[in-house]
């Protein structure tokens, strides 16, 4: 498992501290030493013999040092940054990746990068290069763990996993009409390397020939369904335009073993329709559920060609979920209004628990201080805070409180 994680650092003079660690190495009896450190003592214990490696050594001090000479950092660093325009900004950023093992309790960081930004393509580049070197000394991975920065989510995003599954013979419902409106079955023939464009040929139609058609037009198919139950929703296909329809079953005659079913949208609404039971599955499809087919926590391992799946850090997560509760319902510019079964859940009962608990010496106590409600830059990053906010202890006061069912009133209920 290999976990993914932004860090802000100062990076400034990294070169100049660099080489002047190199170019002050001490020179004993022609032997090029170097000061030894103990983690365990934290202080120096004595001197590091190089021995045979002084050459390389040296003639690397050599070339760092022309290069300092060559680009100015110190004095006019500032001024030469902005006149000449590098091609290489200072990094603002490192890029830390971390193995983590799953069966052991293990990790150990194998890259840092300087970076400013990152590309989706550049981010998988590197992930998959280092999942290739850990295969090679038989370490195998399965996935990434990473926070929320936008370039992991872009990352994360930018693979699709149906896509990469279709090969020849597949069958997939493509929207000819590029309208996002009708979709009609049809099997892959080809596609370019990328899984971005695809030939594909329209089944159940008389006009059989091969389409090119990009992958924002396909989409993978419901599976198919025989049983149908009275008020049922489904799509029809209208024999009148061939065109599918949102419907809904009205009959069933067990006799002519046929289904009624009237379409409840479109310009052909309320107009009934007889299927029999041996054409269902070519005039009756069930409803579209995008949920069902979201999978932007997997893709392939391009060097096992097994699964490889995304997963967000816990607790990151966890603190996004209580920053975006913060923002709920609390007039002003930038809040937001959380409902769920058209009842609002808002940071007004988070902090009614504080206030409620502060008041009343006999309340059950909670771990709520001033600083899990009124939230700085720098507390929203405690993950402790986090914990206590949305705690049991704080689930079982807000049930407990008479007074915040009482808060809500005159506040919107549905969104």
């Amino acid at each position: 498992m290999i976990h993914l994680k932004f860090k802000k650092v100062k990076l400034l003079l990294f070169l100049n501290i660099l080489i002047n660690f190199i170019v002050k190495k001490i020179i004993f009896e022609n032997k090029f030493i170097g000061l030894l450190w103990s983690q365990r003592e934290n202080c120096y214990v004595g001197y590091l013999d190089f021995e045979n490696e002084m050459q390389e050594f040296q003639m690397f001090a050599i070339q760092c040092q022309q290069e300092l000479e060559s680009t100015p950092i110190e004095n006019n660093f500032t001024s030469n940054f902005m006149s000449n325009k590098q091609e290489f900004e200072l990094a603002t950023q490192v890029h830390q990746i971390v193995w983590h093992s799953i069966t052991h309790n293990f990790a150990f960081p194998i890259s840092y990068y300087g970076i400013n930004n990152i590309t989706a393509h550049s981010l998988n580049t590197l992930i998959f290069s280092l999942a290739a070197k850990l295969e090679c000394i038989g370490i195998h991975t399965i996935g990434s763990v990473c926070d929320g920065a936008g370039e992991n989510r872009t990352h994360i995003k930018s693979f699709d996993w149906y896509a990469t599954k279709w090969s020849y013979g597949n069958i997939v419902e493509v929207n000819f009409n590029k309208d996002k409106k009708s979709y009609y079955a049809a099997k892959i023939i080809n596609s370019n390397f990328e899984k971005t464009k695809f030939i594909v040929c329209q089944l159940n139609c008389d006009n059989t020939k091969n389409i090119e058609i990009e992958r924002n037009f396909i989409r993978p198919p419901m599976p198919l369904k025989l049983e149908w139950n009275i008020n049922e929703l489904c799509e029809f296909k209208n024999p009148d335009d061939n065109q599918w329809y949102l419907g809904k079953i009205t009959e069933f005659d067990s006799v002519e073993s046929t289904l009624s079913v009237e379409i409840i949208k479109g310009i052909h609404a309320k107009k009934s329709w007889k299927v029999f039971s041996y054409h269902i599955s070519k005039f009756l499809r069930p409803v579209y559920n995008n949920q069902e087919f979201l999978a932007d926590h997997k893709t392939i391992n391009p060097i096992t060609g097994e699964e490889w799946f995304f997963i967000s850090d816990p607790t990151h997560v966890f603190k996004k979920l209580r920053n975006n509760l913060s923002k709920s319902h609390i007039n002003e510019k930038n809040g937001r209004e959380i409902m769920f079964n058209n009842k609002e859940i808002s940071w007004k009962h988070i902090k009614g628990v504080y206030e409620y608990t502060n008041k009343h010496a006999t309340a059950k106590a909670t771990k709520l201080t001033k600083r899990h409600i009124w939230l700085t830059s720098w507390s929203k990053m405690r993950v402790d805070l986090v914990e206590h906010t949305l705690s049991k202890e704080v689930e079982d006061a807000l049930a407990f409180i008479e007074e915040l069912k009482y808060i809500s009133e005159g506040t919107r209920v549905s969104i």
